[in-house]
């Protein structure tokens, strides 16, 4: 810790500054936006490692365009493959999912115990950089190759662009061939800490890894759902 970039993007006062207050007592070299435009520039010209993301933004008074959370993560993730964590004051679960679809690495329910803040944001740029790399060979299978050291997973000749969170997830059913791993257990492997969150976020991973990996989404054959249980790996070995 002390060299990651976080940007934190809250229109609250007092939110902003009890956000920007644990991070940098945790060693993080803090920034602030508190609407979608400054997060956008910020974004573009500073190149945080991590977007600490208000998903309720305010529309606020000054009669300009805004931007709330689900806007700014849709308009970055066009540029930007920064890890986001967004931070949300609702359970719903649709509204979460939401947030993960269009690409962010986790969400936070406020209010929040500052341990989680810094247990989220330290598992998230963990697998970012790479620090949570297994060891061990490549795993060859007829339609994939998966390279745990340099993280890089081959389909039909060309790479195939996963997030840390997806790469970590489809690893770690990949090493468990034809067995059935419960969404709790992916968590645990992925996360890399005891995640006690909606299991659901696993799903919405899961989806957007099946778009990547699948010929057809709809009718997967990679990755299995067994109902109730968990997920299973069928890669077919060479």
């Amino acid at each position: 810790m002390g060299t990651e970039k976080i940007l934190v993007v809250e229109d609250e006062a007092d939110a902003l500054e009890r956000t920007c207050q644990v991070l940098e007592d945790d060693g993080y070299s803090v920034s602030t936006a508190t609407n979608g435009h400054d997060a956008l520039t910020q974004i573009a010209d500073e190149q945080p490692d991590l977007v600490v993301l208000d998903i309720n933004l305010d529309a606020g008074d000054d009669g300009g365009p805004t931007m709330d959370g689900i806007e700014i993560l849709r308009e970055m993730r066009k540029d930007s493959d920064a890890c986001v964590l967004m931070l949300t004051t609702t359970s719903i679960s649709y509204v979460k999912v939401a947030a993960l679809t269009m690409g962010a690495d986790d969400y936070l329910t406020k209010p929040f115990d500052p341990k989680e803040l810094t247990a989220r944001v330290q598992a998230i740029l963990r697998r970012a950089k790479g620090a949570s790399r297994s060891s061990g060979g490549a795993l060859e299978f007829k339609e994939l190759r998966i390279d745990p050291g340099a993280r890089v997973v081959i389909k039909d000749g060309e790479e195939v662009k996963l997030t840390p969170i997806e790469f970590d997830l489809l690893l770690a059913l990949a090493r468990r061939r034809g067995q059935v791993i419960g969404r709790s257990q992916l968590i645990s492997r992925a996360w890399n800490f005891k995640y006690a969150g909606d299991e659901r976020l696993v799903d919405v991973h899961m989806g957007r890894l099946r778009k990547k990996l699948e010929d057809d989404s709809s009718k997967p054959r990679l990755i299995q759902t067994v109902w109730g249980k968990g997920y299973r790996f069928e890669g077919e070995e060479v």
